[in-house]
């Protein structure tokens, strides 16, 4: 049995008491037991250990707290860089769009130009084709040579 357990024992003659140990004293007064051989706990090195732990613990929340503005610095660089890219993104959007119609336009004229000359053309050759077989000589269909 550990040294300080002991069983329930009646602390006066009037009842039980649910603490081990229990003396009587007087009223007002209470006992504390406290261990004196080296088997016990040293208060001094419990403190210590205990501040060295708080010591840590501030460390890193101030770290974290660090990271955290950081981070925080961090996201509101890239969101006004989101910001300034989207609107330049608008801008190159908006210019890229005026000069296609632009372009379009100027295509869709040189197209419909060409299938109207083109058109032009051989309706003219179909007319005049009387005209241009009475301005170009008919052969005999032999090849004429040269000598």
């Amino acid at each position: 049995m550990h040294p300080r357990a002991t069983s329930y024992a009646p602390a006066h003659g009037a009842g039980l008491t649910s603490r081990p140990n229990a003396q009587t004293n007087a009223p007002g007064e209470f006992a504390m037991d406290m261990p004196t051989t080296s088997s016990g706990f040293d208060l001094e090195d419990d403190v210590a250990s205990l501040r060295s732990k708080v010591k840590q613990l501030k460390s890193m929340s101030r770290r974290i707290g660090e990271e955290a503005t950081i981070r925080g610095d961090l996201i509101d660089a890239l969101t006004i860089d989101f910001s300034s890219g989207d609107a330049a993104m608008r801008d190159v959007r908006r210019k890229l769009g005026a000069a296609y119609e632009r372009a379009k336009g100027g295509h869709l004229m040189s197209l419909m130009f060409f299938a109207v000359l083109a058109f032009l053309g051989m309706f003219f050759f179909v007319k005049f084709n009387k005209a241009i077989r009475f301005l170009v000589p008919r052969g005999t269909g032999q090849s004429v040579r040269h000598h």
